[in-house]
């Protein structure tokens, strides 16, 4: 029996795609309405120094916890890790909202670090999830509907925004209300995390169980976590990694530099929608079973290249001109197309590096204890940029010097990921693990045999009603 095609009927709510949009849903509440408040640059509100402190404070925990929450992830399962992970986010919103109101720092900053804490346990748990529930040949669509449904709620938040400020041209705070409506939004991510199902009663379409692989000891998961780095492919993506979130605090800083609060509000929106439809392309992209994965990988390394070289040399030119003539543009000026377009397209070309990064990664293994550390790099590594990027903005670095350092970072970046896209990716990973021990169910030299017997029952088992008689909790 063959592995590599569907065949096992599952029942949908205990479905990796059904997981994907529950994980999608989280990314929805929380990050989505991160991305609202950051993208209306923190709010207006807060200060550039005391906004640029609660972001690196935020970025500079995820780079510290990651690691660690892999590890506390794959003992206490992926689903109790989301439903910790949905929890910090509306102190932060509450925060930024005291400090625009009151004046007031300390819940700010207080707010922060619980995100920083939270957003491990949210990112590492939604990493591990996609990437080690999903079937090997729907990791990218897998990875595109979160994406989606996380710049589909900061595009809400940005819609929330703009029909509560559409009246605001000049630039400012944003209203009461826009605060009130996004911390609301953030509080309903837990609910959706409740009804992820646990591992054990995941239904593949390949018929392979999920199963988490817990080592004796908390110690002895860092031994996972060591076999990973000792691969040369993973210090070859560092600096992707590193720049894939380095220039979050940069687009956000140029949208609320140039631009008047409804201008601000519109950006914020349609940086967001363009963001869904390439995050959907290119996880249709990486799943399509008209070519090899490694054909797959190479399109794909050629569409972020382009794409995403082009918006940072187009950047750099406007931010040269907007650095001389210090604008502040609304969306009735004539000027306003330009400066807007450029913000657009980074909208665009950010989702289409994360999703395929995240793709890439989710490559190398299908083991869910694995896929645990891979996404606890891919955050830990990647907030590492961010806590600098932002740091480089609370030193009151130039914005031309800013700007320069995203198109540099991610031109570095490119010989490393060539290297590991054009050499190192396989047609399937199924049979081997990072750590060199052989895949469940299959023998070290990829023989499906005994796994083949295993598979046969669980499909008869699924026919016959076994697993699907309870909803998940």
């Amino acid at each position: 029996m063959s592995f590599h095609e569907e065949h096992v009927p599952v029942t949908w709510h205990r479905s990796t795609i059904y997981c994907a949009f529950l994980v999608a849903a989280t990314a929805f509440t929380c990050p989505g309405m991160f991305g609202a408040l950051n993208g209306l640059g923190a709010g207006g509100g807060a200060s550039p120094d005391i906004s640029n402190a609660a972001n690196a404070i935020v970025f500079g925990c995820l780079a510290v916890g990651s690691l660690f929450v892999a590890a506390v992830a794959n003992r206490i399962s992926p689903k109790y890790t989301l439903l910790i992970g949905t929890l910090g986010y509306t102190p932060y919103a509450a925060g930024l909202y005291c400090n625009d109101r009151f004046g007031t720092n300390w819940l700010l900053l207080f707010g922060s670090v619980v995100l920083g804490i939270s957003a491990c346990f949210l990112w590492v748990a939604s990493g591990a999830i996609l990437l080690g529930y999903t079937e090997e040949n729907k990791k990218g669509t897998a990875m595109s509907i979160k994406f989606i449904f996380q710049n589909l709620g900061a595009s809400v938040g940005g819609m929330i925004a703009l029909a509560l400020n559409v009246e605001k041209d000049y630039r400012g705070t944003v209203t009461k209300s826009t605060y009130i409506a996004l911390m609301s939004l953030m509080s309903i991510g837990f609910p959706f995390a409740l009804l992820l199902p646990t591992a054990d009663k995941i239904q593949r379409t390949d018929g392979r169980p999920v199963v988490i692989r817990k080592q004796p000891s908390l110690s002895s998961e860092f031994k996972v976590l060591k076999s990973i780095f000792s691969n040369a492919w993973v210090w070859a993506l560092i600096p992707l990694i590193i720049y894939s979130q380095w220039f979050l605090s940069f687009q956000f800083q140029f949208n609320y530099a140039y631009f008047t609060v409804r201008a601000r509000a519109l950006n914020s929106f349609l940086f967001f929608v363009l963001g869904m439809i390439s995050a959907l392309g290119m996880g249709q992209l990486l799943d399509s079973t008209r070519w090899k994965r490694q054909t797959r990988a190479k399109a794909g390394f050629f569409i972020v290249t382009i794409v995403t070289g082009a918006s940072w040399i187009l950047g750099q030119a406007v931010q040269v001109h907007y650095d001389m003539v210090k604008p502040t543009i609304d969306w009735a000026d004539d000027s306003y197309g330009l400066g807007a377009f450029v913000f657009c397209l980074w909208g665009f070309s950010d989702p289409l590096v994360t999703t395929y990064l995240y793709w890439l990664a989710g490559s190398f293994s299908n083991d869910l204890n694995e896929t645990s550390f891979l996404a606890a790099i891919l955050n830990s590594v990647g907030s590492v940029g961010s806590t600098f990027g932002f740091v480089v903005s609370a030193m009151d670095f130039s914005y031309n010097g800013a700007c320069a350092i995203n198109l540099v970072l991610f031109f570095v970046s490119i010989p490393g990921l060539a290297w590991v896209v054009f050499t190192k990716v396989g047609d399937t990973t199924h049979g081997k693990n990072l750590s060199g021990s052989a895949d469940l169910g299959v023998d070290a030299a990829g023989g499906d045999d005994e796994f083949d017997q295993s598979a046969e029952k669980l499909s008869v088992d699924i026919k016959q009603g076994v697993y699907a008689s309870a909803f998940p909790m």
